[in-house]
């Protein structure tokens, strides 16, 4: 098991991370978008 800090870690990382299939934008920009 992992603790919960080191998985907040990882998923921030992977959230925050550009995406070609965005335009370049991450995930997490985009879902800030779309609840606007």
């Amino acid at each position: 098991d992992y603790p919960q800090s080191y998985l907040n870690k990882i998923a921030s990382k992977l959230n925050n991370r550009p995406r070609k299939t965005l335009g370049y934008r991450s995930p997490a920009a985009m879902l800030n978008e779309m609840l606007r």
